[in-house]
């Protein structure tokens, strides 16, 4: 269902507040002008979802919603509003009405339409079991304002629904306190037991999860992949498609869960995934970043490709700094982290430790560094003007190659 805006008027007071919590909202299609706003509406139905360009007016209120895509799972009664034609680079300020009043009043920004303007976002997952660790990168999240969260996957251990309440109540502290939401693109981890309940807690737009999101214009196109279905077949399909489709822009990320090759040792080599999917991303050479999880390491790897033999081919990989792509990532949003004990000759630096990626993208070059994020209460927050200049107290993993992975595209 894709709303349209219809004129409506209030004359309100916001003494009494709407029934609501877990407000989110996740971008997907294309995040200049599509979005999708989501929440648990608790107890009484929802009446309205007032948006406005401007901020909302306690007195007057213009543009209501008034039909909602309904479903509930994981003890949630989860609303969302599927928007269209949305206006690129702007703010959109949003409210809630039921019966018992209005919400607080929340707003998120869609990404600028051109490819000439970089992007900052936000990449990791496995948050599962510990609370308290998790609340701290989520604080970061509010802090450092990135363009999006990509969550690749593992929100809860066992995917009960005291779980996802859990989780959605910390993932709160990603909202500023000025009701600033950064928008999330989440993907299936193993963790989460069925394709359903990323549908009926995120609104995915596929079934099968597994879908894409432009940002930029033409700067990013990010492909969402499920590790926990079959790779080949309809999957493969929708990859090659989706890059081809999307080979003009300048980058196009793959991101999944399990990563091709743990740097965990008791975690399984993925050989579906290389199979089925490296070809595919070596083909375009728009594919010079993959996003993975699933370990609780921290691991990036030098640019690489895949290779059956050789002198320096190991686990069907090969050094090439010219050709190849990276792999970051495997996962340390909150889950036990685990020693990085599977490093092999093409690993750049690998270790274990509470981290997530942080991506600036350029017309000319990605960067990404990791964040470690336990001290989030003594980072300054980021000035949505200067964005791409690290605030004061961030803490980087500084290994022995660099802080920094610069990645160009291929000419």
């Amino acid at each position: 269902m894709k709303n349209i805006l219809i004129l409506c008027c209030a004359l309100i007071s916001f003494n009494l507040f709407a029934e609501i919590r877990f407000v989110r909202v996740m971008f997907y299609g294309d995040a200049s002008t599509t979005a999708t706003i989501g929440w648990d509406q608790l107890n009484v139905e929802a009446e309205y979802l007032y948006i406005d360009t401007l901020p909302l007016d306690t007195t007057h209120l213009n543009n209501c919603i008034d039909k909602f895509i309904q479903r509930k799972d994981k003890g949630m009664n989860n609303h969302f509003v599927e928007l269209e034609n949305l206006k690129a680079d702007t703010r959109y300020y949003f409210c809630v009405k039921d019966k018992n009043g209005f919400s607080k009043s929340f707003y998120f920004h869609t990404v600028p339409n051109t490819p000439n303007t970089p992007l900052a976002f936000v990449a990791g997952g496995d948050s599962r079991t510990r609370s308290a660790v998790r609340r701290q990168a989520n604080l970061l999240v509010a802090k450092l304002k990135p363009h999006a969260v990509l969550f690749d996957g593992d929100y809860t251990a066992i995917d009960t629904p005291n779980e996802w309440i859990q989780w959605f109540d910390d993932w709160s502290l990603t909202v500023g306190q000025d009701g600033r939401i950064t928008p999330i693109v989440p993907s299936r981890g193993n963790h989460e037991r069925t394709n359903k309940v990323m549908v009926n807690i995120f609104n995915v737009p596929s079934k099968r999860v597994y879908y894409s999101t432009q940002f930029g214009g033409g700067l990013l196109n990010l492909v969402v992949l499920n590790s926990e279905i079959w790779k080949g077949g309809a999957q493969t399909w929708f990859l090659r498609n989706n890059l081809e489709k999307h080979k003009d822009f300048t980058w196009s990320v793959p991101m999944y869960h399990r990563p091709m090759r743990p740097h965990v040792k008791h975690k399984k080599e993925m050989q579906t995934q290389y199979k089925h999917f490296v070809p595919v991303f070596e083909a375009y050479k728009n594919v010079r970043l993959a996003i993975e999880c699933d370990s609780h390491t921290c691991k990036s790897t030098w640019p690489i490709l895949k290779c059956e033999e050789g002198e320096n081919c190991e686990e069907g990989f090969v050094r090439d700094d010219s050709l190849g792509i990276v792999y970051v990532g495997e996962g340390c949003w909150g889950a036990p982290p685990r020693a990085a004990d599977d490093q092999k000759s093409w690993t750049r630096n690998a270790d274990m430790n509470d981290s997530f990626k942080y991506i600036f993208v350029y017309p000319n070059k990605i960067e990404v560094r990791t964040i470690l994020y336990s001290n989030a209460q003594e980072v300054e927050e980021v000035d949505p003007e200067n964005r791409f200049v690290l605030p004061q107290g961030i803490q980087l993993w500084e290994p022995s190659n660099g802080a920094v992975v610069t990645i160009e595209p291929l000419q």
